[in-house]
């Protein structure tokens, strides 16, 4: 009661020394001392009057019952400094400063509380849950971050009790920023949130978060910007965007590399043209591996020797890759490789040698198959077999080549249907005549892949000589001594 008594008397002393001017006589010695003008008397004939404006801010909040409170508080402590034998100056500067502090302990009261209740109710909430989202959320203290806006609030709620103290001009400023800093960071905090939940549904492979998530937080930044300069200024945000369309053309040449690498990243990301775990290989930067994480300016590559590779995306719109992926999706992985044959030693086989071969388990049925349609078309067209250059013989290049079909076709490893399937003769030069396997292994793991190509090719090639063929090698140092040495 007595509290209530001394701010009504307080009231009444300020009223009564100036019962034209609106304004508290508290503001004075703190706007002089801050370098401000006082309030005009508006008893002065040739004063102008001038409309007063708000902020949207204080137009939404106006006078509410923590500012009174906050001003009665702001009175009674300069009435109660006055009465300790304080000048005017001296006791305003020593009620607004207390008030001050006592607003700002509240404030951090405030946040302190509302972080309590978020860790302790809210959080317990969501753990029930057990939803990946609200372990996300807890994670990336998407409801923490809000908390700061508590004491946000109150400092709001209470600024009128200072309009007079000159603070409005820097203090809101601060606040509105501040507000703008918040939200930013909880957009963020929810772009991350987007970012868990996409790795734990496993679709990081078809979903660039990373890349998709950067570019989001670079548009939040630039709105963000555009609102801080927009209170700084007391401008639009328009008035600020209108100006952009002159800035773009300067900012174009100096960011250019820049601009060029984020475009870049976009459109990796968008067209889906690499994903994390795909196989690349980019001949021009000698980049060869799989792909580990996608940014929006560049590829993190980890190489088959264990290294890291950071490639521009820039780099792979401008220069071809090969992308493996297909590959690896398919189920299949391609064997093309070639032995080379020693043309000297193809020949035709007689009879015979037909015998010999047909020893073979994999050719028995093949060759008595192509021996009877031989024998058919020399008959019926009268060919003369003393000679074998006459109609059709059989080679022994020929027979290997359909024993190399009949066990390839066998392997348990080796895609016979569905995929493309080939042997074939390429043309003959220096090293001999190249007999092409063009075929796909059902697995495509790179290892796997190497056995199962390296077992085909040792029985292959082990197999030649079976079918008195040789397999063409340049000559040797020993070959060369083995020459003389026979030679004398």
């Amino acid at each position: 009661m007595r509290l209530a008594a001394d701010v009504r008397d307080a009231k009444g002393r300020i009223l009564s020394a100036n019962p034209h001017n609106l304004t508290s006589p508290l503001s004075q010695p703190l706007r002089a001392l801050l370098g401000f003008d006082t309030v005009p008397n508006m008893t002065d004939a040739s004063a102008t009057q001038t409309p007063s404006t708000t902020s949207a801010s204080e137009q939404l909040l106006g006078e509410t019952a923590l500012s009174d409170a906050v001003q009665d508080g702001v009175l009674w402590l300069e009435s109660t400094a006055t009465g300790w034998g304080l000048s005017s100056f001296w006791s305003g500067l020593f009620a607004a400063i207390v008030a001050m502090a006592i607003v700002g302990v509240v404030c951090w009261l405030g946040n302190l509380i509302a972080k309590a209740l978020i860790k302790g109710v809210v959080h317990r909430l969501l753990k029930r849950t057990g939803a990946t989202w609200a372990h996300s959320l807890m994670k990336e203290r998407v409801l923490v971050r809000l908390s700061h806006l508590v004491p946000v609030a109150l400092l709001m709620l209470a600024l009128p009790a200072f309009s007079d103290f000159g603070v409005d001009w820097w203090l809101r400023p601060i606040v509105e920023i501040y507000v703008i800093w918040i939200l930013l960071m909880v957009a963020f905090g929810l772009l991350e949130v987007g970012e868990d939940l996409v790795r734990h549904h496993g679709l990081e492979d078809r979903i660039p978060e990373t890349g998709i998530s950067q570019a989001l937080k670079i548009v939040l930044s630039l709105i963000a910007v555009v609102l801080v300069f927009s209170v700084l200024f007391s401008k639009s945000p328009l008035w600020f965007l209108s100006g952009i369309g002159a800035l773009a053309a300067v900012l174009m040449l100096i960011f250019k590399d820049a601009i060029l690498g984020l475009v870049a990243g976009i459109q990796i990301s968008i067209n889906d043209m690499v994903r994390v775990g795909d196989w690349i290989t980019v001949p021009s930067k000698g980049v060869d591996g799989d792909v580990e994480e996608i940014t929006l300016t560049t590829v993190k590559v980890r190489a088959f020797d264990k290294t890291l590779v950071l490639v521009p995306a820039y780099d792979l719109m401008s220069n071809p890759f090969t992308n493996w992926r297909g590959m690896s999706e398919s189920g299949g992985r391609r064997i093309k490789r070639s032995i080379n044959i020693d043309l000297s030693t193809v020949r035709f086989v007689g009879r015979d040698d037909l015998d010999r071969y047909k020893r073979f388990s994999l050719l028995t049925e093949e060759l008595d198959r192509r021996i009877a349609a031989v024998d058919q078309w020399n008959a019926e067209n009268d060919v003369d077999t003393s000679n074998a250059v006459n109609g059709r013989q059989q080679t022994n290049l020929g027979v290997f080549r359909a024993y190399v079909e009949a066990y390839l076709r066998q392997h348990p490893l080796v895609h016979s249907d569905g995929f493309t399937f080939l042997v074939r003769h390429l043309d003959p030069g220096p090293q001999g005549l190249p007999l092409q396997i063009y075929v796909f292994t059902t697995d495509n793991r790179w290892v796997p892949y190497e056995q199962i190509q390296a077992d085909i090719f040792d029985h292959l090639l082990a197999a030649v000589p079976g079918f008195d063929l040789g397999v063409f090698q340049a000559p040797s140092g020993r070959d060369v001594e083995t020459a003389l040495a026979t030679a004398q």
